[in-house]
């Protein structure tokens, strides 16, 4: 840890101590700067302070699976149009009833100007209304069938209908009502803590009385504080930390990221670039060694990878295997495509590292190996708010052949997700495959699960043969815990924070 860095540790935790009142101390890598507006991301870091105050109509388990949340049950019912039936006895934590009137006016705001532009109002773009039928039912209704939308609903949080609607985004987001186990009470502004009490009437009710986020985006202190009992959980964990937790008593947790690490390839017909050569993009996938890396980089945690989802996504093909490590076919199929030691093939990727275990190693120790095939990989490291403002946009480098960029199935883990990411149906699209496209969405239209299943699989496999990226290894993350916590669990890439429990 520099000493710029030890500086700023020890004024977050200035007034911590292994006696602090608050019952659970999580030190995560950062907090949501929209403070308690659940529409304006989705996934890290805001997820590690939304799951502790928001629900949607449906949840993901540990192991990945869909679950009833905020409604119990749900049905296709024609091909547009879905019913849920809701939970019963729920309030907000401002004491207002959860009934389908939350959900109409959830999704009405999401569907305004402002809604739609917003991260969760793409997630939804194709429904049109939800429609109240009875307190506890609602009917959404699609513009097209969507055979994803039960997982959809898990990434849109229902917000107090009356408190929304009076305070407007964002005066609702600095005291949001929420139906989750926590409910905030100081975002700590400049101190980098977030402050929660327990919500004791949410249907589900946490174990510990009190909840402090506390902001500590430099890994290394998040495992001093964890060793030194300044805080309870540490997130995001690397892979070396393990050993040092575990050798103090403390115990790791790994959890599925639901994603494929790999670096993405531009592919465009207007631009001239190599990546425009489906021989290139394949060759690029043979001469990376990749079970090497899961065993010198990631202590075997994981797999390689070959297809757009890991293997607890829903479309996952097990019968597509990575590209086999084949330096000998990777320098045949460059030749063939005019690239040798008299025409050397130089590519430029835009990466971001410190947001997976041994991501910046993973990098490197691939422009190694395709350096030994002679490629040579420039990699340029960017912060995450210059990446995305580049990817949102398209807007990227002329001299950009590629970028990291995961095949992400969070937050409703279906395959759809990632697969939507490369295709012509994202605006600036970095790989538009239309025959894939077109695959795509007839595949999120079928309702028959077993139909779709087939057609999803034979996506992974066209995906694999198009090679839009340089497929890696499937994502994971770990989070550690003191002696003294039992209970701690991972869905959708987060603690469920209501089971934890902590002992003194």
């Amino acid at each position: 840890m520099t000493a710029r860095a030890a500086v700023l540790v020890a004024a977050l935790l200035a007034g911590l101590s292994p006696a602090d009142a608050f019952d659970i101390r999580y030190g995560s890598k950062g907090v949501p700067p929209s403070f308690g507006n659940p529409f304006m991301a989705n996934g890290s870091p805001s997820s590690y302070t939304w799951a502790a105050m928001f629900d949607g109509l449906t949840q993901l388990d540990p192991d990945g699976g869909l679950q009833p949340a905020l409604a119990l049950g749900w049905e296709n019912i024609e091909p547009t149009l879905w019913r849920f039936r809701l939970r019963p006895d729920v309030t907000f934590s401002n004491g207002e009833p959860f009934t389908a009137d939350a959900v109409v006016k959830t999704i009405a705001w999401l569907k305004t100007p402002d809604g739609a532009r917003s991260v969760i109002g793409t997630e939804i773009r194709d429904v049109v209304t939800a429609e109240k039928v009875d307190d506890l039912t609602v009917i959404i209704r699609t513009e097209k069938p969507d055979a994803v939308l039960p997982r959809r609903m898990s990434a849109v949080s229902m917000v107090a209908p009356q408190a929304w609607a009076e305070l407007g985004p964002d005066k609702f987001a600095q005291t949001p009502a929420t139906t989750g186990s926590f409910k905030v009470v100081d975002w700590g502004a400049g101190a980098g803590r977030i402050r929660f009490d327990a919500f004791k009437q949410s249907w589900r009710a946490p174990k510990a009385e009190r909840l402090t986020i506390i902001n500590l985006p430099d890994n290394p202190a998040r495992v001093q504080a964890l060793l030194s009992r300044q805080i309870d959980i540490a997130g995001n964990l690397g892979v070396d930390d393990v050993a040092t937790i575990e050798a103090a008593g403390g115990v790791v947790v790994r959890g599925p990221a639901m994603s494929v690490q790999s670096l993405a390839f531009r592919v465009d017909p207007a631009r001239p670039s190599p990546a425009n050569d489906v021989r290139v993009r394949r060759a690029l996938n043979y001469a990376v060694d990749k079970q090497a890396i899961v065993a010198g980089l990631l202590a075997g945690l994981t797999v390689p990878s070959g297809q757009p989802a890991s293997r607890e996504t829903a479309g996952y093909n097990p019968d597509v295997t990575p590209y086999p490590f084949d330096p000998d076919k990777a320098r045949a199929l460059l030749a063939e495509a005019g690239y040798g030691p008299d025409r050397p093939l130089k590519l430029r990727f835009q990466v971001m590292i410190d947001r997976t275990p041994a991501d910046a190693a993973i990098y490197q120790t691939t422009a190694e190996m395709l350096a030994k095939v002679g490629v040579d990989l420039e990699l340029q490291t960017v912060t995450f708010p210059t990446w995305l403002n580049l990817y949102l946009t398209g807007t990227w480098p002329a001299e950009t052949d590629g970028f990291v960029l995961g095949w992400n199935a969070a937050p409703y883990n279906d395959i759809a997700r990632p697969m939507e990411i490369y295709s012509c149906l994202r605006p600036n699209p970095h790989f538009c495959d239309r025959v894939i496209t077109d695959q795509l969405e007839t595949a999120n239209q079928e309702l028959d699960p077993v139909k779709r299943e087939a057609l999803l699989r034979d996506l992974a496999r066209a995906y694999h043969d198009a090679a839009p990226a340089i497929f890696l290894i499937e994502v994971f993350d770990l989070f550690g815990a003191g002696a003294h916590v039992t209970g701690l669990s991972l869905a959708n890439r987060v603690p469920e924070y209501h089971k934890v429990e902590i002992a003194r």
